[in-house]
């Protein structure tokens, strides 16, 4: 979570002490959601070129890697903020639901 501001500490992007904005608000690691996709996608060229399971390996390790390192950070941000938890409660970890979507679009 990124706790970086471009302004104050009242500017909108940052509040309660986390970005809550963006690609934040359906998401809480949008970063970490494209990361683990990039690698799914390089793990699916060889696999339809070649047919060789083995790239699949590599995707399925960085994906266990990102998922436990996102466990770890999303345990410090809830002891650091405590407005994090009920973040955590409302936004999903990884993947946005279509329904979020379409509330926030309305909002």
């Amino acid at each position: 979570v990124s706790t970086q501001s471009t302004g104050g500490e009242g500017d909108g992007e940052v509040r309660d002490g986390f970005v809550q904005s963006g690609l934040w608000a359906y998401c809480r690691h949008p970063n970490f959601l494209c990361e683990i996709l990039i690698w799914w996608v390089f793990a699916m060229i060889p696999l339809s070129r070649v047919g060789c399971g083995w790239s699949l390996v590599g995707a399925v390790n960085l994906t266990g890697l990102f998922t436990g390192s996102t466990d770890l950070t999303e345990q410090i941000s809830a002891s650091k903020y405590p407005e994090y938890r009920r973040y955590q409660e409302t936004v999903p970890a990884f993947i946005p639901s279509v329904r979020m979507m379409t509330i926030k679009r309305r909002d």
